[in-house]
């Protein structure tokens, strides 16, 4: 009599073939995922690099980006990642408490450019402040700071201040601070010399253009169409934020504006920002969506409280930041070394595990420390340099 169906070992050998392949398959995609992000990381780097021959090419130098902190690894950083003044020997067998040394020193000279929060989008500002307090009243983990300690009531006021004319209050007791790691209002980064950043960055309030950080980076300049130099920051934000098409070249035919259109369109659909950015009618701005998270909801608007960089103390007095950057396939930011007299540069990337080393830092520096030359190669394996000077 003929038996019908499966034995038991037939079936295991189904399952085993049938695992076998379903591994292969999702191996095989995961392959043709980095290779897109790969990809898009090279076409990326080679984009930003067209920009910065064009730059050269214009002004004799690359960016001199300015130092956003120190290039030296070992100094603390605080909690929100702000590089200190106290020193600390990074601890290598640590690799947490390592890479946040490594990793804030590799962005002395950052790629982001961030400046206040355009006055156009306060709408958006309270639908944030809204979506926040929702979160922070459910029951979801990642949110249980906010209903321990009334932080969420704390933020929510921060949001709240941007709505009314109380900006100055809060930036007022920094107006003469210039250094990154004591003020986060202006952000100076690569991307604040490739493009317009009269056009992109004098968007937020007036308040914010007495800040020393502001003008200790930027030279007033001369009204292209009368010749005499502008009056203040105050009247080239105006023209910036009119709508009026003469008001607006006023300020786009500012030569150090208008050289940006030479290479402007590498930049169609690269940088990723929060809002559509237009610029000599190059749409700049990529839509493949976000990638990080940050303390708001969205990854390109950055909550900052002045003046307490190590601690969450000081909610009250926050203000908001917009961003401007270039990320790589795997959604970190692109990283930018340019030593002065700025005739040279390393633009690169961190690679899938998202971790590098200071190029400036020769790794023979660590002859005999086993432990950090392990660590260090297993950071800069996938790094990807593509043509830097």
């Amino acid at each position: 009599m003929k038996r019908s169906g499966f034995t038991l070992i037939e079936m295991l050998i189904v399952v085993a073939v049938l695992i076998t392949l379903m591994s292969m398959v999702f191996r095989l995609s995961s392959i043709g995922g980095d290779t897109t992000r790969r990809n898009n990381t090279v076409a990326r780097l080679q984009r930003l690099e067209n920009c910065l021959s064009g730059y050269y090419a214009a002004f004799g130098t690359y960016p001199p980006v300015a130092l956003h902190g120190t290039r030296d690894i070992d100094v603390k950083v605080s909690n929100h990642g702000i590089q200190t003044s106290d020193e600390k020997p990074v601890d290598w067998s640590d690799k947490q408490a390592a890479w946040r040394q490594v990793e804030a020193a590799c962005r002395a000279q950052p790629v982001d450019v961030a400046f206040p929060f355009p006055d156009r989008y306060q709408a958006y500002v309270a639908q944030v402040s809204a979506e926040l307090a929702a979160k922070a009243n459910s029951s979801e983990s990642a949110y249980a700071s906010f209903r321990a300690d009334g932080v969420k009531e704390k933020l929510q006021a921060g949001f709240t201040a941007l709505d009314d004319n109380t900006k100055g209050s809060v930036i007022t007791p920094y107006a003469d601070m210039t250094d990154w790691r004591d003020v986060q209002v202006f952000k100076f980064g690569l991307m604040s010399y490739l493009l317009p950043r009269y056009l992109v960055m004098l968007y937020g309030h007036e308040d914010y253009l007495g800040m020393a950080q502001w003008s200790a980076n930027n030279n007033l300049p001369a009204d292209p169409i009368t010749g005499n130099r502008f009056t203040g920051w105050e009247a080239i934000g105006q023209y910036v934020k009119s709508d009026n098409a003469t008001d607006l070249m006023r300020v786009s035919n500012i030569p150090s504006q208008s050289i940006c259109a030479r290479w402007m369109p590498n930049l169609e659909n690269t940088c990723n920002a929060e809002h559509e950015w237009t610029l000599f009618g190059v749409n700049i701005t990529y839509s493949g969506g976000n990638t990080k998270n940050v303390r708001s909801d969205n990854p390109y608007i950055s909550v900052y409280t002045p003046g307490s960089a190590d601690d969450d103390s000081g909610y009250g007095n926050q203000y908001v930041l917009d961003t401007i950057t270039v990320q790589d396939g795997w959604g970190s930011d692109l990283y930018y070394y340019s030593p002065a007299p700025y005739q040279s540069y390393v633009l690169w990337s961190a690679g899938p595990n998202g971790k590098t080393f200071p190029p400036w830092i020769p790794l023979d520096t660590y002859q005999g420390n086993s432990a950090a030359l392990k660590v260090i190669s297993d950071w800069i394996q996938d790094d990807i340099v593509n043509m830097s000077n």
